[in-house]
């Protein structure tokens, strides 16, 4: 098939990488030189523009969550009828109007989250959430042909409201390492096997780009009923924090999960 990939950022970068030696593929980016410079690596083309997008079979969208809805109309105009557009946003509340846009002007859409960082190794080994717009089934199949991943069906707000949890995570790991920094040297010297998996999660939880965390909170319309029931739950005793928590515990193994800490 022939394929553009739209952003050539972090995780864009990834996607081309594994198209590039499947398809024909080509990149564009608002960042001439970025996306000349991966289609150098990769082997594939840079565009300049984006404007007659009729030669492509699929676009995919990786951009920034902020841009997303507006780059998708951007492009949908410029694809013919029949082609897909894909794109990979962690929020879905904005972006899902703008894909049904687009497949009113006869465009097939697939609306994906990879559930993964780009250090990821073996794309084969990853999980991706799909959002179904129009065909589950059909939008599922050809998500299924262009990358490998398992892929976990779940509607918009699910989704939405799993991810508000994750740009919480986020912020609490990103304050935790804020109000810990004073004692950053005798934590380090005197951590405990928690303490070491916490700072490890900080410190990688730091490496992922400032925007993209902040489009996590901002963009998502239930990331304050998210922080409303933690900031509730800061004020509730420790043996109620742990019975509200029991639920967990059918869903995770408590044994082989200490045991992991240790591995």
């Amino acid at each position: 098939m022939e394929i553009l990939v739209v952003g050539a950022g972090a995780l864009g970068s990834v996607l081309a990488e594994y198209l590039a030696g499947r398809h024909r593929l080509s990149i564009y980016d608002v960042d001439e030189s970025r996306s000349s410079s991966l289609a150098d690596r990769i082997g594939g083309e840079s565009l300049r523009d984006i404007g007659d997008l009729s030669p492509f079979d699929v676009v995919v969208v990786s951009v920034p969550i902020s841009v997303t809805p507006s780059v998708i109309r951007t492009v949908s105009c410029g694809m013919r009828e029949g082609s897909w557009i894909v794109e990979v946003s962690s929020v879905k509340s904005p972006v899902i109007p703008s894909m049904r846009e687009a497949s009113e002007r006869g465009l097939g859409t697939v609306s994906m989250h990879p559930l993964f960082g780009p250090g990821i190794e073996d794309l084969s080994k990853g999980r991706a959430a799909l959002i179904p717009i129009v065909d589950a089934d059909g939008e599922l199949a050809l998500a299924s042909s262009l990358f490998p991943f398992e892929y976990v069906v779940v509607s918009a707000e699910d989704h939405d409201r799993a991810m508000a949890w994750l740009a919480l995570a986020h912020l609490i790991l990103h304050a935790f390492l804020s109000a810990s920094e004073g004692e950053a040297e005798v934590i380090r010297s005197l951590e405990t096997t928690t303490l070491k998996w916490l700072l490890r999660l900080g410190a990688s939880s730091l490496l992922q780009s400032e925007s993209l965390t902040k489009d996590l909170i901002r963009e998502n319309p239930y990331f304050q009923d998210a922080l409303s029931l933690f900031l509730k739950s800061m004020g509730e005793d420790l043996e109620q924090l742990r019975r509200k928590a029991r639920r967990w515990m059918d869903l995770l193994d408590a044994e082989s999960s200490y045991r992991s800490l240790y591995e």
